[in-house]
């Protein structure tokens, strides 16, 4: 049996990571899709997903990129079709949050297209071509990032060699990223693998609200202060006891390399929010009032206290 064989058919025993496209940060910047925006005194760019999933060229190439991936067995959901389905959903919602609080929420883009497709692995793509005449040639990027942990999973970059121009961008970039894939999937059905062994990596901070009710980290509840109880919970309810402290404090507490399974005990899906949720009612067990405002896929936030 030849290698490239093998590889399909454990592609196909084993449950493959979902997968989303999406353009990266450096190919939005050099096309003008950003938006701008200011945070502590600092310009911040972001990607404009609108626009950029509605780019001719990044049309074609996601499409070339998610034949690739079909062809080894791994499902990739498309961003922009759900981003469109759910827009009516979305006008509601602000029209409702404008009612209610007399303003709308702000959201990062990039956060809610993860909500809407929940993909375990995002692909990150970007090229440059090079034009010489009648030919050109492109530089390509492919970055595998987790999209719970924002970690990288796995890179390739690499080169078309010089093609005539006749020849559609989409099409020399499959040809050449090909040849690279068979090493690429095999690293990220191994990552997977990981991840259904050992559950996926989340992040969780935890803040007392200063409202005056005089709850701190060491305060007590049933003998043990709540920094340990919240300590106990996390080392329970994570897989095989593994997470890691980052900082704590009277008002706060940080963990972060969290390994929480894919699904709960119901066989639903386990993201950071509904983990999260876990540990609130556990607090509100104990008489303490806290707020699930958790962000994204793979973060966590708690807040205790009354606004």
């Amino acid at each position: 049996m030849s290698t490239v064989a093998i590889i399909s058919f454990q592609y196909v025993m084993a449950a493959p990571p979902k997968l989303m496209i999406v353009p990266d940060k450096t190919w939005c910047i050099e096309k003008g899709y950003v938006i701008e925006s200011e945070r502590n005194g600092k310009k911040v760019l972001r990607e404009d997903y609108d626009r950029a999933f509605v780019d001719s060229d990044f049309n074609n190439v996601q499409l070339a990129i998610a034949q690739i991936m079909a062809e080894r067995n791994f499902p990739v959901v498309n961003g922009q079709a759900q981003a469109e389905t759910d827009d009516e959903d979305e006008m509601f919602d602000e029209a409702f949050e404008g009612a209610e609080t007399g303003s709308g929420v702000q959201t990062n883009a990039y956060d809610e297209l993860l909500k809407r497709n929940k993909p375990d692995i995002t692909l990150k793509i970007g090229w440059n071509v090079n034009n010489a005449g009648s030919i050109y040639s492109a530089d390509y990027r492919i970055e595998a990032i987790d999209t719970y942990s924002n970690k990288s999973v796995a890179p390739i970059a690499g080169q078309t060699g010089e093609v005539r121009r006749t020849v559609p961008l989409s099409v020399a970039l499959k040809q050449t990223a090909k040849g690279n894939m068979d090493d690429f999937c095999t690293k990220l059905q191994t990552y997977f693998d990981d991840i259904q062994t050992n559950g996926r990596e989340i992040r969780c901070d935890i803040r007392i609200i200063d409202n005056g009710s005089g709850v701190t980290m060491n305060q007590e509840f049933e003998g043990l202060e709540l920094s340990e109880i919240i300590y106990n919970w996390i080392s329970d309810n994570s897989v095989n006891h593994q997470f890691n402290q980052r900082s704590s404090g009277r008002n706060m507490a940080r963990y972060d390399q969290i390994r929480i399974p894919l699904k709960d005990a119901n066989g639903r899906p386990m993201d950071a929010s509904r983990w999260v949720k876990g540990l609130q009612e556990k607090l509100k067990s104990l008489g303490i009032v806290c707020e699930n405002a958790s962000t994204g896929l793979g973060a966590g936030r708690l807040y205790i206290g009354e606004k």
